[in-house]
Order: C-alpha cells, then structure tokens, then sequence
C-alpha cells in the first residue's frame, strides 16, 4: 500500500494490505497495521501511537474512529473503535468488539472478542466497565486528537520538505 500524501507513516512503521488512511492521520514509529486479511481504516486525525499492533482478521475489518488516540503499545485486533475513543498505553480490543465513541479503554485494559463498550464508558481490567466518562476526560482525548493532528501534519510536511530538492526545511 502506498503511503497516501494526506496522512503521516512514521520511518519505521509498516503497512500491509488493504490500509486505509484519513486526513491528518499519524502512524507513528513501530506499529504494525495488517490489513491482509480484511480491511484496515484509520479515519481521520486519528493516531496510531508508537509500536501499536493494528489487525484485521477474516471476516473482521478494523475501524478506528475519526479523532481517535491508540496510545503506545495498544493493540486492536478485527474490532471496530468508535470516533474520539482512548484505546490508553498497553490495551487491547479484541475481535468483533466494538468500542463506542468517547469510550476509555483504561491502559493494560482487554475488551474481550465481541464486547460492546457503550458510548463515554470507561473500561478496566478484563472488560469491566467502571463508570462513565467525564467530561474532563472527553476534553482529553479532543485535545490530545488535535495535538496528534498537528504533528502529523508537521511531520508528514517535513518529510515533504526534506524529499523535494531544494527545500527549505
């Protein structure tokens, strides 16, 4: 898959098969996506964080969600995570889960196969959900979706720069 001038591939990180990026999207170094199987989408300004594994399964898609934050090290197998979702440092989405918009999957947290994580519900352990999100916490994961939306940009523009002869970087 070739890297689509809109989003942002870290050196190092690698894409395989059918991977799709949004605008302003930032795949960071180390992660893997593997979209060999079935489709993988990464809407837009959504971040993969470093060393993230992203992996569709037969006859399980991925989704992540437009403004959603895969912190470092999370992992996201054939689920669908909703827009501004915190998939936090260390968690994983297992196969057929789906993980509402503004939901918390708290870091080291597993959603196991086929869970559904309500809207704005923040998740720990093995799959139990805590208690709701706050709004604090929604303003977090909007807020650092646009810190992460800005480096891409920044970065995927200073790659641009350092490739055309010439330019200034």
């Amino acid at each position: 898959m070739a890297r689509p001038l809109e989003a942002y591939v870290a050196p190092g990180a690698t894409l395989l098969g059918d991977v799709r990026l949004g605008q302003d999207v930032g795949v960071f170094h180390g992660t893997v996506i593997r979209g060999e199987a079935a489709s993988v989408t990464v809407e837009a300004e959504a971040n993969v964080q470093d060393n993230c594994v992203v992996e569709a399964a037969p006859g399980h898609p991925v989704l992540i969600g437009a403004r959603t934050s895969l912190g470092h090290n999370a992992r996201v197998y054939g689920a669908t995570i909703g827009p501004a979702a915190l998939i936090a440092i260390g968690a994983t989405v297992n196969q057929g889960a789906i993980v509402g918009r503004h939901a918390i999957v708290a870091a080291n947290a597993v959603v196991p196969e086929g869970m559904q994580i309500p809207e704005a519900k923040l998740v720990i352990g093995t799959g139990r959900i805590l208690r709701d999100v706050t709004q604090a916490e929604i303003a977090r994961i909007e807020s650092g979706a646009t810190e992460y939306a800005r480096l891409s940009r920044e970065y995927r523009l200073g790659l641009e720069a350092a490739t055309v002869p010439g330019a200034q970087s």
